[in-house]
This record gives structure tokens, sequence and C-alpha cells, in this order.
């Protein structure tokens, strides 16, 4: 009886409010080139894992990750969630995204998971995995352009 108590206390739609409200900010901060606050969408302890590189780990590195992203022509993000679920513990959303650069020109595009934590009192991302949809091949090929 403890356990289904305890269950039905948690509101699964005040935190997928909540995921959605973070995600917001996150895309406003995105646009705004302040990637010290993007990073603060992420616990302390968090890591993104990407394709083709080692996992970031922590805030301050996540934060730089983006600011090199944002330097390197990616201006805006966009996300949308598919599906949220989980407990008081833990959420899952599932979800995709699409980087366009300041023409507007899709850049990059996928789908992601991210696991989220409390901390503090928010919900924060815990770790974040992204699985872009565009063949390598091509994303070696805008990158060649970029460098030269």
């Amino acid at each position: 009886m403890e356990i289904e108590k305890s269950a039905s206390a948690f509101d699964i739609k005040q935190a997928e409010a909540s995921v959605l409200q973070s995600n917001q900010h996150f895309i406003k901060s995105y646009k705004a080139n302040d990637s010290a606050e993007m990073a603060q969408s992420f616990t302390t302890n968090a890591r993104l894992i990407l394709a083709n590189r080692d996992p970031v780990e922590g805030r301050k590195d996540i934060g730089h990750y983006f600011s090199n992203l944002i330097a390197s022509g990616s201006a805006t993000v966009k996300l949308t969630s598919v599906n949220i679920w989980g407990d008081s513990s833990i959420l899952v959303e599932e979800g995709s995204y699409l980087f366009l650069n300041s023409k507007g020109k899709q850049t990059d595009k996928g789908s992601y998971i991210a696991l989220w934590q409390q901390e503090s009192g928010n919900w924060k991302i815990y770790r974040d995995i992204w699985a872009s949809s565009i063949p390598k091949s091509v994303i070696e090929i805008d990158s060649e352009r970029i460098k030269h």
C-alpha cells in the first residue's frame, strides 16, 4: 500500500510540463548565444553522449560544448518532444531535434533521448543522447566547407 500511495502522489503531467518549459528556456538561451544559461538545464554531473566523440561531462564542459557549437555556425535549435514517461526519481524524454544556421539552413537533424532528474527541486537533464539522421559523409562534407 505504501508504494501505491507514493506512486499516485507523483504527477506525470506536472513533470512533463516542467520538462517542456525547460526545453523552451533552453531554446531561448541557445538563440541568445547564452551557453552558460543553457548549461543550467543540466545537472552538475550531467553527460552529453554524442556520436563520434567522447562524452561531454559536467555542466561547465557542457556549456563550453554548446558555446563551440554556436560559434561553428549553429544559430538555432528546435526540439520536438514526442513522449515523456517516468516517475519521481527519473523521467525519460524522447524527441527529435533540428539545428539551423543563421540563414535558416538545416545543419543537422535527428533524435534524442534525455534522462531527467530532480536537482535542487527542479527537473534537469542528467543524460542527453543524440543520434543524427544525416549520413556522416554529408556532415563531413559540410564541415570541410566551413573550414575553408
